[in-house]
């Protein structure tokens, strides 16, 4: 028999679980045909501050008479849904709700309402409610809001910059309290002019932007610039404020092309030439050589390496291109110094090997400049010491 009763009740709670699914659902889908809300899918405003909730809204034809009565309008809170119309919904609940003023114009079907005092107990699920004599029904959209500590980061948006073209810099920040909204600036303004607008967004909320117009010049680029948003609020006796910083990428032709070359150039060096220049984006370099009027054009490389030879004597130039521009480095003359003769001089019985490079007259003395290339091995010294011998004419 207690089975027979346990089996019993555990089918009548199945049957009752049945009847409360079918009758949720039954009464949503009656809800939607009376009532259906459009309302944004998640809000969020910072604590301290207010709330706008976009809302518009369709009643059945039968139920439209009732916007003439003046009905109360409410928002219910997701996380008290079980507690609302029963005997466990306390003054203490009632005080977990945000104030609420509807500020729509309930006869041309506009429900947006805005919270006010808002704090971070306020996050909840809302739901739009209408409340007449013999009539309540209570919307099946809900709009899910977030009241945080801090403000919303600004979303930046920065076009190509290209030097000496006009451009607008871009800084949105949401307004979800339109009576106490941000502002919005850029520092530093670079030369230019900061513009702030409000903008009403497609889904009913409202932003404001700083536009900053200014000319980009090759001394932007890798500038940091700032966007500053300060809401009318503050914590601890400082505003609160968000901000982010964005860094200059200045496209811009070839600047400063110039050839990098140290020391002499003697017979047999390995030479370097090395191409500086300033570009953005980076420039293809070019290697011309001029000799005897006839320019011939080298290669296509930052760096050009020879060995020394006599031929190697001429005017260089490295040209910087890109695709805004190109520039010309100032021609580098480069004279190859010395002759291809071996000189073996005997210094304390060591036979000591040099290279002859060149020779001038200096007080009826001729002035050899030799390079030592080889020597004893016995003898040790640095090898790329450079001997300077005398002797009268």
């Amino acid at each position: 028999m207690k089975n027979y009763l346990s089996s019993s009740q555990m089918t009548l709670r199945m049957f009752a679980a049945d009847l409360l699914v079918l009758s949720s659902i039954l009464s949503a889908a009656w809800c939607l045909s009376v009532l259906n809300v459009s309302v944004p899918k998640t809000l969020n405003s910072t604590s301290g501050s207010c709330l706008l909730i976009p809302c518009l809204f369709n009643i059945s034809k039968e139920k439209q008479n009732i916007l003439d009565s003046s009905p109360e309008v409410t928002w219910r809170r997701g996380s008290l849904w079980s507690l609302y119309d029963t005997d466990g919904f306390t003054i203490a609940h009632r005080q977990k709700e945000p104030v609420m003023e509807v500020v729509g114009d309930l006869r041309k079907k506009n429900c947006t309402s805005v919270m006010r005092n808002l704090t971070s107990l306020h996050s909840d699920r809302y739901y739009f409610r209408i409340q007449a004599v013999n009539f309540s029904v209570t919307g099946t959209t809900a709009v899910h809001i977030n009241v945080s500590e801090s403000v919303a980061e600004p979303n930046v948006t920065v076009p190509v910059l290209r030097e000496g073209e006009e451009v607008n810099l871009t800084c949105t920040v949401p307004a979800p309290c339109p009576s106490h909204p941000p502002n919005v600036t850029w520092a530093p303004a670079l030369g230019g002019d900061v513009t702030q607008r409000t903008h009403l967004n497609a889904d009913g909320t409202q932003s404001v932007s700083a536009i900053l117009n200014f000319v980009p010049s090759v001394h932007h680029h890798e500038l940091k610039v700032n966007c500053v948003s300060v809401l009318p609020l503050h914590r601890e006796n400082r505003p609160l404020l968000s901000h982010k910083v964005v860094i200059l990428n200045v496209e811009y032709p070839p600047k400063e092309t110039w050839i990098s070359l140290t020391g002499l150039v003697w017979l047999g060096d390995n030479v370097t030439l090395t191409c500086q220049s300033k570009a953005n984006p980076p420039a293809v370099h070019r290697w011309f050589m001029k000799r005897a009027g006839v320019e011939e054009e080298l290669s296509i490389s930052r760096v050009l390496s020879f060995t020394a030879a006599h031929e190697n004597t001429g005017e260089y130039i490295c040209e910087a291109q890109n695709l805004y521009g190109a520039m010309n480095s100032t021609n580098l003359q480069i004279t190859v110094l010395g002759q291809s003769v071996l000189e073996t001089i005997e210094f304390h019985h060591l036979f000591l090997h040099f290279r002859f490079s060149t020779s001038f007259w200096l007080n009826s003395r001729m002035i050899l400049f030799l390079k030592m290339i080889c020597l004893d091995f016995s003898f040790t010294p640095d090898l790329n010491f450079l001997f300077f011998y005398s002797f009268l004419q």
